[in-house]
């Protein structure tokens, strides 16, 4: 990804986590984070879907673990 769509996806973990200012959305995990719940991960896909363009199934809903996993599924889908 380059660094617009890194900077985008970011900003999308921000709002759609809700996260505090000075958190790195970057370490941002599924795990660890007590905002990411099944209403917040419809809107993470939903964003993300808005934003770049693309339609995401299933499957690639599921990969969406963390920051970096998202990342990583973007950048197979080309951006």
């Amino acid at each position: 990804m380059n660094a617009t769509a890194t900077d985008k996806l970011k900003d999308i973990f921000r709002a759609v986590f809700e996260l505090k200012p000075g958190t790195d959305p970057t370490r941002v995990r599924q795990i660890n984070e007590p905002n990411w719940d099944s209403l917040a991960h419809v809107s993470l896909v939903a964003a993300i879907e808005s934003e770049f363009g693309i339609t995401l199934d299933a499957a690639d809903e599921l990969r969406m673990t963390s920051f970096q996993a998202t990342q990583l599924l973007l950048e197979e889908k080309g951006l």
